[in-house]
Protein backbone atom coordinates (compact mmCIF):
# COMPACT_ATOMS: atom_id res chain seq x y z
CA UNK A 1 0.00 0.00 0.00
CA UNK A 2 1.28 3.37 -0.94
CA UNK A 3 0.92 4.76 2.58
CA UNK A 4 2.88 2.14 4.43
CA UNK A 5 6.03 2.22 2.09
CA UNK A 6 7.35 6.12 3.02
CA UNK A 7 8.74 5.52 6.14
CA UNK A 8 10.45 2.30 4.92
CA UNK A 9 12.12 3.96 1.62
CA UNK A 10 16.41 3.86 1.53
CA UNK A 11 18.07 6.93 2.96
CA UNK A 12 18.99 7.58 -0.76
CA UNK A 13 14.77 7.91 -1.57
CA UNK A 14 14.16 9.87 1.20
CA UNK A 15 16.67 12.07 0.82
CA UNK A 16 15.60 12.95 -2.94
CA UNK A 17 11.74 12.97 -2.07
CA UNK A 18 12.89 15.64 0.72
CA UNK A 19 15.30 17.81 -1.90
CA UNK A 20 12.21 17.89 -4.47
CA UNK A 21 10.06 19.19 -1.93
CA UNK A 22 12.64 21.89 -1.28
CA UNK A 23 13.07 23.01 -4.47
CA UNK A 24 9.21 22.82 -4.50
CA UNK A 25 8.72 25.13 -1.92
CA UNK A 26 11.53 27.34 -3.23
CA UNK A 27 9.60 27.54 -6.29
CA UNK A 28 6.44 28.30 -5.34
CA UNK A 29 7.29 30.78 -2.37
CA UNK A 30 8.48 33.38 -5.51
CA UNK A 31 4.56 33.76 -6.00
CA UNK A 32 3.07 33.64 -2.35
CA UNK A 33 2.65 34.72 0.88
CA UNK A 34 5.27 32.94 3.28
CA UNK A 35 2.93 33.27 6.10
CA UNK A 36 0.37 30.75 4.62
CA UNK A 37 3.44 28.48 3.19
CA UNK A 38 4.50 28.23 7.15
CA UNK A 39 0.24 27.81 8.11
CA UNK A 40 -0.63 25.45 5.52
CA UNK A 41 2.59 23.41 4.42
CA UNK A 42 4.87 22.36 7.30
CA UNK A 43 3.21 19.12 7.92
CA UNK A 44 3.35 18.40 3.85
CA UNK A 45 5.52 16.29 2.27
CA UNK A 46 6.23 13.98 -1.22
CA UNK A 47 5.67 10.55 -0.11
CA UNK A 48 5.85 8.92 -3.00
CA UNK A 49 6.10 9.06 -7.01
CA UNK A 50 4.73 6.86 -9.08
CA UNK A 51 6.08 6.05 -12.94
CA UNK A 52 3.48 3.87 -14.29
CA UNK A 53 0.94 6.42 -13.21
CA UNK A 54 2.93 9.19 -13.42
CA UNK A 55 1.90 10.79 -10.65
CA UNK A 56 3.56 12.62 -7.70
CA UNK A 57 1.69 11.50 -4.49
CA UNK A 58 1.49 14.70 -1.91
CA UNK A 59 0.64 13.81 1.72
CA UNK A 60 -0.55 16.06 4.18
CA UNK A 61 -1.21 15.13 7.78
CA UNK A 62 -5.31 16.25 8.05
CA UNK A 63 -8.40 17.03 6.00
CA UNK A 64 -8.27 20.70 6.46
CA UNK A 65 -5.06 21.34 5.58
CA UNK A 66 -5.06 19.62 2.26
CA UNK A 67 -8.20 21.40 1.65
CA UNK A 68 -6.72 24.43 2.40
CA UNK A 69 -3.52 23.76 0.55
CA UNK A 70 -5.51 22.37 -2.40
CA UNK A 71 -7.09 25.90 -2.44
CA UNK A 72 -4.47 27.93 -1.99
CA UNK A 73 -1.57 26.48 -4.17
CA UNK A 74 -2.73 23.65 -6.31
CA UNK A 75 -1.94 25.64 -9.81
CA UNK A 76 1.48 26.42 -8.48
CA UNK A 77 2.62 22.67 -7.15
CA UNK A 78 1.48 21.44 -10.42
CA UNK A 79 3.44 23.93 -12.40
CA UNK A 80 6.56 23.41 -9.76
CA UNK A 81 6.30 19.31 -10.45
CA UNK A 82 6.05 20.03 -14.30
CA UNK A 83 9.21 22.15 -14.32
CA UNK A 84 11.16 20.56 -11.76
CA UNK A 85 10.40 17.00 -12.52
CA UNK A 86 8.70 16.10 -15.14
CA UNK A 87 5.94 17.52 -17.00
CA UNK A 88 3.87 14.14 -18.25
CA UNK A 89 3.39 13.85 -14.34
CA UNK A 90 0.07 14.64 -12.22
CA UNK A 91 -0.17 15.94 -8.47
CA UNK A 92 -2.01 13.62 -6.09
CA UNK A 93 -3.78 14.52 -2.91
CA UNK A 94 -3.87 12.12 0.19
CA UNK A 95 -3.83 12.46 4.15
CA UNK A 96 -0.93 10.66 5.38
CA UNK A 97 -1.50 11.12 9.10
CA UNK A 98 2.04 10.31 10.00
CA UNK A 99 3.05 13.61 9.20
CA UNK A 100 0.83 14.68 12.51
CA UNK A 101 3.84 13.59 14.62
CA UNK A 102 7.06 14.36 12.59
CA UNK A 103 8.70 12.48 9.69
CA UNK A 104 11.93 11.97 7.91
CA UNK A 105 10.03 12.76 4.59
CA UNK A 106 9.19 16.55 6.28
CA UNK A 107 11.82 19.23 6.41
CA UNK A 108 11.90 23.28 8.16
CA UNK A 109 9.69 25.11 6.22
CA UNK A 110 11.18 28.70 7.87
CA UNK A 111 14.85 27.10 7.36
CA UNK A 112 14.60 26.42 3.79
CA UNK A 113 12.38 30.17 3.37
CA UNK A 114 15.55 31.50 5.72
CA UNK A 115 12.73 33.12 8.23
CA UNK A 116 13.92 33.78 11.93
CA UNK A 117 12.18 33.26 14.82
CA UNK A 118 11.41 35.87 17.10
CA UNK A 119 12.79 34.90 20.95
CA UNK A 120 9.61 33.69 22.39
CA UNK A 121 8.25 35.54 25.18
CA UNK A 122 8.62 34.76 28.89
CA UNK A 123 6.79 32.36 30.22
CA UNK A 124 5.90 31.19 26.68
CA UNK A 125 2.00 31.79 26.20
CA UNK A 126 0.13 29.35 24.58
CA UNK A 127 -1.54 29.95 21.44
CA UNK A 128 -4.39 32.33 21.49
CA UNK A 129 -6.19 31.08 18.70
CA UNK A 130 -6.19 27.29 20.20
CA UNK A 131 -6.68 28.35 23.32
CA UNK A 132 -10.14 29.84 23.04
CA UNK A 133 -11.04 27.25 19.98
CA UNK A 134 -10.63 24.92 22.55
CA UNK A 135 -12.30 27.10 25.47
CA UNK A 136 -15.62 27.73 23.26
CA UNK A 137 -15.25 24.46 21.02
CA UNK A 138 -16.63 25.59 18.41
CA UNK A 139 -14.31 25.81 14.69
CA UNK A 140 -15.24 27.08 11.48
CA UNK A 141 -15.98 24.74 9.11
CA UNK A 142 -13.48 24.70 6.06
CA UNK A 143 -16.39 23.77 3.92
CA UNK A 144 -18.20 27.24 3.97
CA UNK A 145 -16.49 29.63 2.29
CA UNK A 146 -17.27 32.67 -0.10
CA UNK A 147 -15.98 30.75 -3.68
CA UNK A 148 -18.39 28.18 -2.95
CA UNK A 149 -21.69 30.38 -2.08
CA UNK A 150 -24.03 31.12 -4.71
CA UNK A 151 -24.74 34.33 -4.61
CA UNK A 152 -27.79 35.63 -6.69
CA UNK A 153 -30.68 38.56 -7.01
CA UNK A 154 -32.08 37.05 -3.38
CA UNK A 155 -28.62 37.33 -1.67
CA UNK A 156 -25.91 39.43 -3.59
CA UNK A 157 -26.51 42.74 -1.45
CA UNK A 158 -25.29 40.48 1.71
CA UNK A 159 -22.99 38.55 -0.06
CA UNK A 160 -21.20 41.73 -0.75
CA UNK A 161 -21.37 43.13 2.48
CA UNK A 162 -19.95 40.28 4.08
CA UNK A 163 -16.82 39.53 1.67
CA UNK A 164 -15.97 43.50 2.59
CA UNK A 165 -15.72 42.73 6.08
CA UNK A 166 -13.91 39.79 6.09
CA UNK A 167 -11.34 41.91 4.19
CA UNK A 168 -11.30 44.53 6.41
CA UNK A 169 -12.88 43.45 9.62
CA UNK A 170 -13.58 46.23 11.75
CA UNK A 171 -13.59 49.34 9.50
CA UNK A 172 -15.41 48.45 6.78
CA UNK A 173 -19.33 47.40 8.07
CA UNK A 174 -19.17 47.33 12.05
CA UNK A 175 -21.49 45.94 13.60
CA UNK A 176 -23.02 43.97 9.81
CA UNK A 177 -26.35 42.43 10.61
CA UNK A 178 -27.79 39.40 8.40
CA UNK A 179 -31.23 37.98 8.45
CA UNK A 180 -33.37 35.98 6.49
CA UNK A 181 -35.78 32.97 6.80
CA UNK A 182 -34.06 29.38 8.01
CA UNK A 183 -31.85 27.46 5.26
CA UNK A 184 -31.31 30.76 2.98
CA UNK A 185 -27.40 30.72 3.68
CA UNK A 186 -26.92 33.10 6.99
CA UNK A 187 -24.75 30.48 8.25
CA UNK A 188 -22.62 29.81 5.66
CA UNK A 189 -22.03 33.51 4.82
CA UNK A 190 -21.13 33.98 8.68
CA UNK A 191 -18.37 31.44 8.66
CA UNK A 192 -17.12 32.15 5.04
CA UNK A 193 -16.48 35.91 6.93
CA UNK A 194 -14.48 33.60 10.06
CA UNK A 195 -12.72 31.45 7.45
CA UNK A 196 -11.62 34.86 5.13
CA UNK A 197 -10.17 36.81 8.29
CA UNK A 198 -8.25 33.94 9.72
CA UNK A 199 -6.40 33.15 6.56
CA UNK A 200 -5.88 36.76 5.73
CA UNK A 201 -4.66 36.98 9.04
CA UNK A 202 -3.10 34.24 10.84
CA UNK A 203 -3.00 36.74 14.16
CA UNK A 204 -6.39 37.64 13.71
CA UNK A 205 -9.17 35.91 16.02
CA UNK A 206 -12.25 34.96 14.98
CA UNK A 207 -14.70 33.31 17.21
CA UNK A 208 -18.50 32.04 15.95
CA UNK A 209 -20.74 31.22 18.34
CA UNK A 210 -24.90 30.50 17.48
CA UNK A 211 -26.64 32.29 20.35
CA UNK A 212 -27.58 29.49 22.29
CA UNK A 213 -23.79 28.42 23.11
CA UNK A 214 -23.39 32.13 24.09
CA UNK A 215 -26.33 32.00 26.65
CA UNK A 216 -24.94 28.43 27.74
CA UNK A 217 -21.60 30.65 28.17
CA UNK A 218 -22.79 33.15 30.51
CA UNK A 219 -24.91 31.17 32.19
CA UNK A 220 -22.31 29.09 33.43
CA UNK A 221 -20.16 31.85 34.13
CA UNK A 222 -22.74 33.47 36.47
CA UNK A 223 -22.91 30.27 38.06
CA UNK A 224 -19.57 28.93 39.10
CA UNK A 225 -18.61 33.26 39.73
CA UNK A 226 -16.64 33.41 36.91
CA UNK A 227 -17.58 36.01 34.67
CA UNK A 228 -14.25 38.21 34.54
CA UNK A 229 -13.11 35.00 33.49
CA UNK A 230 -15.46 35.02 30.52
CA UNK A 231 -15.08 38.92 29.75
CA UNK A 232 -10.70 38.10 29.38
CA UNK A 233 -11.51 35.64 27.07
CA UNK A 234 -13.90 38.35 25.10
CA UNK A 235 -10.47 40.59 25.04
CA UNK A 236 -8.86 38.33 22.82
CA UNK A 237 -11.02 38.15 19.86
CA UNK A 238 -10.56 40.24 17.27
CA UNK A 239 -14.16 39.09 15.53
CA UNK A 240 -17.49 37.81 17.23
CA UNK A 241 -19.79 36.36 14.89
CA UNK A 242 -23.10 35.42 17.05
CA UNK A 243 -25.82 33.34 15.15
CA UNK A 244 -29.19 33.33 15.40
CA UNK A 245 -30.07 36.60 17.71
CA UNK A 246 -33.78 35.94 18.19
CA UNK A 247 -32.50 33.03 21.08
CA UNK A 248 -31.40 35.81 22.96
CA UNK A 249 -35.18 36.93 23.55
CA UNK A 250 -36.29 37.00 27.07
CA UNK A 251 -33.07 36.35 28.49
CA UNK A 252 -32.63 39.80 30.23
CA UNK A 253 -28.79 38.93 32.26
CA UNK A 254 -27.70 37.58 29.03
CA UNK A 255 -29.03 40.33 27.05
CA UNK A 256 -27.09 42.73 29.58
CA UNK A 257 -23.84 40.75 29.24
CA UNK A 258 -23.81 41.14 25.66
CA UNK A 259 -25.00 44.51 25.43
CA UNK A 260 -21.48 44.92 27.23
CA UNK A 261 -19.40 43.07 25.20
CA UNK A 262 -21.01 44.40 22.05
CA UNK A 263 -20.23 48.08 23.05
CA UNK A 264 -16.33 47.05 23.90
CA UNK A 265 -15.85 45.30 20.80
CA UNK A 266 -17.49 48.50 19.12
CA UNK A 267 -15.16 50.92 20.70
CA UNK A 268 -12.37 49.21 20.18
CA UNK A 269 -13.06 48.52 16.47
CA UNK A 270 -13.48 44.78 16.66
CA UNK A 271 -15.82 43.43 14.16
CA UNK A 272 -19.30 42.35 15.38
CA UNK A 273 -21.69 40.11 12.98
CA UNK A 274 -24.82 38.79 14.08
CA UNK A 275 -27.26 37.09 12.45
CA UNK A 276 -31.52 36.52 12.80
CA UNK A 277 -34.18 35.20 11.24
CA UNK A 278 -35.85 38.91 11.23
CA UNK A 279 -34.89 42.56 10.62
CA UNK A 280 -33.67 44.22 14.81
CA UNK A 281 -36.88 46.12 14.25
CA UNK A 282 -38.84 43.00 14.56
CA UNK A 283 -37.02 40.83 17.33
CA UNK A 284 -39.42 40.47 20.17
CA UNK A 285 -38.52 40.36 23.57
CA UNK A 286 -34.80 42.04 23.06
CA UNK A 287 -33.60 45.38 24.87
CA UNK A 288 -34.69 48.09 22.61
CA UNK A 289 -30.96 49.55 23.35
CA UNK A 290 -29.54 46.06 22.01
CA UNK A 291 -31.83 46.48 19.01
CA UNK A 292 -30.61 49.99 17.92
CA UNK A 293 -27.09 48.75 18.17
CA UNK A 294 -27.73 45.90 15.67
CA UNK A 295 -28.93 48.68 13.54
CA UNK A 296 -25.96 50.98 14.08
CA UNK A 297 -24.39 50.35 10.11
CA UNK A 298 -25.68 47.60 7.85
CA UNK A 299 -28.75 45.35 8.01
CA UNK A 300 -28.46 43.14 4.64
CA UNK A 301 -31.55 40.53 3.95
CA UNK A 302 -31.18 37.41 2.13
CA UNK A 303 -34.44 36.23 0.20
CA UNK A 304 -35.49 32.51 -1.03
CA UNK A 305 -33.54 32.12 -4.33
CA UNK A 306 -35.26 32.59 -8.01
CA UNK A 307 -36.06 29.41 -9.92
CA UNK A 308 -32.36 29.89 -12.00
CA UNK A 309 -30.09 30.66 -8.57
CA UNK A 310 -32.15 27.35 -7.16
CA UNK A 311 -30.98 25.70 -10.19
CA UNK A 312 -27.28 26.78 -9.85
CA UNK A 313 -27.02 26.09 -5.97
CA UNK A 314 -27.86 22.60 -7.35
CA UNK A 315 -25.55 22.47 -10.11
CA UNK A 316 -22.78 23.93 -7.89
CA UNK A 317 -23.08 21.18 -5.22
CA UNK A 318 -23.04 18.43 -8.00
CA UNK A 319 -19.81 20.27 -9.42
CA UNK A 320 -18.07 19.64 -6.09
CA UNK A 321 -19.22 16.07 -5.55
CA UNK A 322 -18.09 15.39 -9.18
CA UNK A 323 -21.59 14.05 -10.05
CA UNK A 324 -24.15 14.73 -12.68
CA UNK A 325 -28.14 14.65 -12.98
CA UNK A 326 -30.35 15.74 -15.44
CA UNK A 327 -30.75 19.40 -16.34
CA UNK A 328 -34.29 18.85 -16.46
CA UNK A 329 -34.77 16.79 -13.43
CA UNK A 330 -32.52 19.66 -10.85
CA UNK A 331 -35.31 22.29 -12.87
CA UNK A 332 -38.13 19.86 -11.67
CA UNK A 333 -36.64 19.68 -7.90
CA UNK A 334 -36.38 23.57 -8.05
CA UNK A 335 -39.30 24.47 -8.99
CA UNK A 336 -41.31 22.64 -6.00
CA UNK A 337 -38.86 23.17 -3.33
CA UNK A 338 -38.92 27.04 -3.05
CA UNK A 339 -37.81 28.84 0.16
CA UNK A 340 -35.12 26.74 2.04
CA UNK A 341 -31.77 25.65 0.16
CA UNK A 342 -30.66 23.22 3.15
CA UNK A 343 -33.83 21.37 1.86
CA UNK A 344 -32.84 21.78 -1.54
CA UNK A 345 -29.73 20.30 -0.96
CA UNK A 346 -30.86 17.51 0.96
CA UNK A 347 -33.25 16.85 -1.91
CA UNK A 348 -30.34 16.34 -3.84
CA UNK A 349 -28.57 13.77 -1.24
CA UNK A 350 -31.32 11.81 -1.05
CA UNK A 351 -31.04 11.41 -4.85
CA UNK A 352 -27.30 11.06 -5.22
CA UNK A 353 -27.74 7.81 -2.19
CA UNK A 354 -30.57 6.75 -4.95
CA UNK A 355 -28.31 6.89 -7.79
CA UNK A 356 -25.65 5.11 -5.59
CA UNK A 357 -27.60 2.13 -4.05
CA UNK A 358 -29.58 1.37 -7.02
CA UNK A 359 -26.17 2.08 -9.81
CA UNK A 360 -28.65 3.72 -12.28
CA UNK A 361 -29.17 7.40 -13.36
CA UNK A 362 -31.61 9.24 -11.45
CA UNK A 363 -35.38 8.90 -13.20
CA UNK A 364 -38.06 11.50 -13.36
CA UNK A 365 -39.64 8.76 -10.76
CA UNK A 366 -37.01 9.60 -8.08
CA UNK A 367 -37.67 13.04 -7.86
CA UNK A 368 -41.64 12.79 -7.57
CA UNK A 369 -40.09 10.56 -5.07
CA UNK A 370 -37.74 12.67 -3.65
CA UNK A 371 -40.67 15.17 -3.13
CA UNK A 372 -43.20 13.47 -1.39
CA UNK A 373 -40.55 11.65 0.90
CA UNK A 374 -39.83 15.17 1.78
CA UNK A 375 -43.83 16.60 2.13
CA UNK A 376 -44.19 18.17 -1.25
CA UNK A 377 -47.27 17.01 -2.05
CA UNK A 378 -47.45 19.15 -5.30
CA UNK A 379 -44.84 16.50 -6.30
CA UNK A 380 -47.41 14.17 -6.73
CA UNK A 381 -46.76 12.93 -10.74
CA UNK A 382 -50.21 12.88 -13.08
CA UNK A 383 -51.16 9.70 -14.79
CA UNK A 384 -49.88 9.23 -18.33
CA UNK A 385 -52.61 10.39 -20.23
CA UNK A 386 -53.12 13.79 -17.59
CA UNK A 387 -49.69 14.23 -18.62
CA UNK A 388 -49.63 13.73 -22.10
CA UNK A 389 -53.04 15.93 -22.40
CA UNK A 390 -51.57 18.87 -20.47
CA UNK A 391 -48.59 18.55 -22.75
CA UNK A 392 -50.52 18.72 -25.87
CA UNK A 393 -52.97 21.25 -24.48
CA UNK A 394 -50.06 23.31 -23.53
CA UNK A 395 -48.12 23.13 -26.53
CA UNK A 396 -51.01 24.05 -28.51
CA UNK A 397 -51.86 26.67 -26.26
CA UNK A 398 -48.67 28.49 -25.95
CA UNK A 399 -48.02 27.99 -30.29
CA UNK A 400 -50.93 29.71 -30.57
CA UNK A 401 -49.47 32.78 -28.40
CA UNK A 402 -46.60 32.86 -30.33
CA UNK A 403 -48.40 33.41 -33.23
CA UNK A 404 -50.74 36.08 -32.03
CA UNK A 405 -47.86 38.19 -30.64
CA UNK A 406 -46.10 37.60 -34.13
CA UNK A 407 -48.92 39.16 -35.99
CA UNK A 408 -49.48 42.23 -32.97
CA UNK A 409 -46.10 42.91 -34.13
CA UNK A 410 -46.18 42.46 -37.72
CA UNK A 411 -43.76 39.65 -37.26
CA UNK A 412 -43.36 35.87 -39.01
CA UNK A 413 -42.60 33.31 -36.05
CA UNK A 414 -39.51 32.63 -38.21
CA UNK A 415 -38.22 35.85 -37.43
CA UNK A 416 -39.42 35.21 -33.75
CA UNK A 417 -37.59 31.65 -33.66
CA UNK A 418 -34.30 33.13 -35.39
CA UNK A 419 -31.27 35.04 -33.94
CA UNK A 420 -32.13 38.66 -35.42
CA UNK A 421 -31.26 40.87 -32.91
CA UNK A 422 -33.39 43.64 -34.08
CA UNK A 423 -35.09 45.69 -31.33
CA UNK A 424 -38.82 44.52 -32.54
CA UNK A 425 -38.04 40.83 -32.88
CA UNK A 426 -35.93 41.24 -29.69
CA UNK A 427 -38.45 42.45 -27.84
CA UNK A 428 -41.27 40.35 -28.69
CA UNK A 429 -39.00 37.44 -28.11
CA UNK A 430 -38.45 38.17 -24.94
CA UNK A 431 -41.54 39.03 -24.14
CA UNK A 432 -42.89 35.50 -25.37
CA UNK A 433 -40.03 34.13 -23.23
CA UNK A 434 -41.48 35.48 -20.12
CA UNK A 435 -44.92 33.87 -20.99
CA UNK A 436 -43.78 30.53 -21.74
CA UNK A 437 -42.37 30.25 -18.24
CA UNK A 438 -44.70 32.21 -16.01
CA UNK A 439 -47.77 30.83 -17.61
CA UNK A 440 -46.89 27.88 -19.42
CA UNK A 441 -44.44 26.20 -16.92
CA UNK A 442 -41.59 25.80 -19.36
CA UNK A 443 -37.81 25.10 -18.14
CA UNK A 444 -35.44 27.38 -19.28
CA UNK A 445 -33.55 25.25 -21.78
CA UNK A 446 -37.39 24.32 -23.03
CA UNK A 447 -37.27 27.93 -23.93
CA UNK A 448 -34.11 28.38 -25.44
CA UNK A 449 -34.05 25.08 -27.56
CA UNK A 450 -38.22 26.54 -28.85
CA UNK A 451 -36.18 29.67 -29.73
CA UNK A 452 -33.73 29.17 -32.10
CA UNK A 453 -31.93 26.55 -29.82
CA UNK A 454 -30.49 29.24 -27.43
CA UNK A 455 -28.84 28.33 -24.04
CA UNK A 456 -30.49 28.37 -20.70
CA UNK A 457 -27.91 31.32 -19.88
CA UNK A 458 -29.43 33.05 -22.64
CA UNK A 459 -32.94 32.23 -21.57
CA UNK A 460 -32.11 33.41 -18.09
CA UNK A 461 -30.87 36.98 -19.44
CA UNK A 462 -33.15 37.91 -21.42
CA UNK A 463 -36.06 37.11 -19.04
CA UNK A 464 -34.45 39.47 -16.98
CA UNK A 465 -34.02 41.93 -18.90
CA UNK A 466 -38.04 42.13 -19.96
CA UNK A 467 -39.16 41.91 -16.41
CA UNK A 468 -37.15 44.72 -15.88
CA UNK A 469 -38.28 46.77 -18.36
CA UNK A 470 -41.87 45.86 -17.24
CA UNK A 471 -41.12 47.37 -14.23
CA UNK A 472 -39.81 50.67 -15.48
CA UNK A 473 -42.06 53.98 -15.98
CA UNK A 474 -40.82 54.55 -19.16
CA UNK A 475 -41.85 51.78 -20.56
CA UNK A 476 -45.74 51.85 -20.70
CA UNK A 477 -46.34 50.58 -24.44
CA UNK A 478 -44.77 47.46 -23.79
CA UNK A 479 -46.53 47.21 -20.01
CA UNK A 480 -50.08 47.50 -22.31
CA UNK A 481 -48.91 45.13 -24.94
CA UNK A 482 -47.56 42.34 -21.98
CA UNK A 483 -51.05 42.99 -20.37
CA UNK A 484 -53.04 42.57 -23.78
CA UNK A 485 -50.97 39.36 -24.23
CA UNK A 486 -51.71 38.13 -20.55
CA UNK A 487 -55.58 38.44 -20.97
CA UNK A 488 -55.51 36.61 -24.11
CA UNK A 489 -54.06 33.81 -22.14
CA UNK A 490 -56.32 34.25 -19.34
CA UNK A 491 -59.54 34.41 -20.93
Amino acid sequence: MLLDLPEQFTPEKKAYLTDLRTKIILHISVQHDHKKLITFLPKAGIINIEDTEKKVYLGFANEFALTQAKKLFNKSLKEAIHELYNPQFDLEYLIYPPFSNGSQLLIDLKKILNIKDTPPKEPVEKEIKSELSSYFGILFDPNFRFDNFIAGANNQFAYEAAKAVAENPGTAYNPLFIYGNVGLGKTHLMQAIGNEITLNDAKKVAIYLPATKLVEEIVQALRQNKMNTLMRKFDDVDALLIDDIQFLADKDKTQEVFHNIFNDFHMKKKQVIISSDRPPKELLHIEPRLKSRFSLWLVADIHAPDLETRIAILEAKLDAKQESIDFELLSLLAQHIKTNVRELEGALNILLTRKKLSGREVSEDDVYACLQTLGYTGGNRLSTEEVSSQNKKSEQSFDTIVEMVANYYALSVAELKSSSRKQEVSTARQVLMLLAKKYFKRTLEKIGEYFGGKNHATAIYAISNIEKKLKSPTEETLQHDYQVFVEWIEQ
